[in-house]
């Protein structure tokens, strides 16, 4: 008699049958897929993440290289299906099989270019020259006759794969340089990974015995990584309108500077010691709208913001405060480097002449510039010193900067009346 299995202990032989059954559709299950069914669903995969690249082009029109990263994958999945086909019309097994070689390189290189438009969004026509790649390795194929050779179309396909993928890797990642997105290292580890796969798999064809992973698993993973590519494809193209939305938010529709409401949220605090505030007004704005009209007015005030905006320092925030005042922080700068930049600038931007009707029209400026000279005192605070000192600026007829100092306003009050001297 058999011992029993102490975990059948206490069933009825019917039980057991029922155990023993279950157990073995249960391994069934979970039996590894075979080559055929990973390379239909590795063709699937290429499918369905070019379906989301059209998806997200079509409500994306912005999103330059999308359309190539769809035939792209297009093509790549076509390559199997030909090779498949190749199979059932066996006279025409070898140059299906060149063609499905073919339209893979294609495709790894279409990819290729769409990937570095979507990352760069510039299009280069230089680019296009990586077409000529496929023409060379499939001719080289047929005139050597190796395009007969599963091995042969196998490896350079692959090999072509992953030089190509490790291209658009790098190109992802160092363009974060340019456009600093979160999404960037998990896209261009995803590429590389996939690069990464496709060498393995160069590497089982051709060294069966010291091959570090098998075709077919290799294949397997490459299927997670067409979705994730798919996922973060998507995830910078939202990344990146988000973020164009929040620079149109923080910028002046007219001038293309700051804005009030994004120069406030980078000022800190409390100001320190040294940090310093100059506030900045076109003279006589009021008479350019009204002897050469508004869009006359809009262009020399947009002139006067770039010309500005060109001259500070990286680390200085400037914005258009209203109308057409400027507002300038230079932090931890000092009264007597923070007079010289502003009044050099001053006079840099006063002496531009600007051409309106035939007319060459100055536009002077005026400033108002203080400057903290206790441990600590709060941005509200300083950027009224700094309105009050251009009010003296133009009290004391315009063009030209004023340096806040107490005791001078104290001793003449009329100085800081901004009733008196608007305009």
């Amino acid at each position: 008699m058999q011992p029993t299995a102490p975990f059948l202990l206490g069933f009825s032989n019917q039980s057991r049958v029922i155990l023993s059954f279950n157990s073995y559709e249960l391994a069934k299950m979970f039996q590894p897929l075979d080559l055929p069914t990973v390379l239909l669903l590795h063709k699937l995969s290429f499918f369905v993440a070019a379906l989301c690249f059209l998806y997200v082009r079509s409500q994306s029109r912005e999103s330059v290289g999308l359309g190539f990263l769809a035939v792209g994958f297009f093509l790549v999945a076509t390559a199997s299906t030909l090779v498949s086909i190749g199979k059932v019309f066996t006279d025409y097994e070898h140059t299906l099989a060149l063609a499905g070689t073919f339209a893979g390189l294609v495709g790894y290189s279409l990819f290729w270019i769409g990937m570095c438009r979507i990352s760069t969004q510039k299009s280069r026509r230089r680019e296009w020259l990586i077409l000529c790649f496929p023409v060379i390795v499939c001719v080289t194929l047929f005139v050597t006759g190796l395009y007969e050779f599963t091995t042969a179309r196998t490896t350079a396909m692959q090999s072509t794969a992953a030089l190509l993928l490790l291209a658009a890797a790098c190109t992802v990642f160092f363009d974060r340089v340019i456009e600093p997105l979160p999404v960037r290292r998990a896209l261009a580890a995803t590429i590389g990974f996939a690069a990464l796969l496709s060498a393995l798999v160069v590497l089982g064809v051709l060294f069966p015995d010291v091959a570090l992973v098998s075709s077919r698993n290799a294949f397997f993973v490459s299927i997670v990584c067409h979705f994730a590519i798919a996922v973060f494809v998507l995830a910078l193209v939202k990344e990146r309108a988000e973020e164009g939305l929040k620079r149109l938010a923080d910028l002046d529709v007219l001038t293309g500077v700051l804005n009030r409401r994004s120069f406030s949220t980078r000022l800190p605090q409390q100001m320190r010691q040294g940090d310093a505030i100059v506030m900045i007004d076109i003279d006589h704005f009021k008479r350019i709208n009204d002897g050469f009209g508004h869009f006359a007015g809009d262009e020399v005030l947009a002139r006067v913001a770039q010309e500005l905006s060109a001259r500070v320092r990286p680390n200085d925030s400037f914005a258009r405060f209203g109308g057409e005042e400027f507002i300038l922080f230079m932090p931890a700068t000092g009264e007597g480097e923070a007079s010289t930049l502003a009044e050099s600038v001053r006079q840099l931007v006063s002496s531009i002449k600007h051409s309106i009707d035939d007319q060459k029209v100055a536009a002077t400026l005026s400033m108002g510039l203080a400057v903290c000279t206790d441990k600590t005192c709060t941005p509200h605070a300083l950027m009224k010193m700094a309105d009050t000192a251009l009010y003296a600026s133009k009290a004391t007829g315009r063009d030209r900067l004023t340096v806040y100092n107490a005791e001078d306003f104290e001793r003449n009050p009329a100085l800081s009346n901004p009733a008196r001297h608007a305009g």
